[in-house]
């Protein structure tokens, strides 16, 4: 129990320097973009070579930008989007407050 309460308190720590909230953020956005990429992948059949080979990249490229590791460019979604027959939508829209 000792050891749940230590990394508590470690990520507590961690979460309140700077720009570590900002970096929490990119990292979940990185990793819901690889999610929604693979899902799509997968429903096709194929494989990430497949993947690869179809946007022009590696399939190294692939498997990092899937796990999240990669922030792609905008050209870069376009072109797997293109690839598994999808449309990449970019929006910014306000978020709902609750009073």
């Amino acid at each position: 129990m000792a050891e749940r309460s230590e990394w508590a308190q470690l990520r507590e720590q961690r979460m309140a320097e700077p720009g570590a909230h900002e970096a929490y953020q990119a990292a979940r956005l990185a990793f819901e973009l690889g999610r929604a990429v693979r899902q799509l992948r997968q429903q096709r059949g194929w494989s990430q070579t497949e993947l690869a080979h179809a946007a022009g990249m590696t399939q190294s490229a692939v498997a990092r930008f899937e796990a999240g590791g990669t922030m792609p460019t905008l050209p870069v979604l376009d072109r797997l989007a293109d690839a598994l027959d999808a449309d990449l939508i970019v929006r910014v829209t306000p978020r709902s407050h609750v009073a």
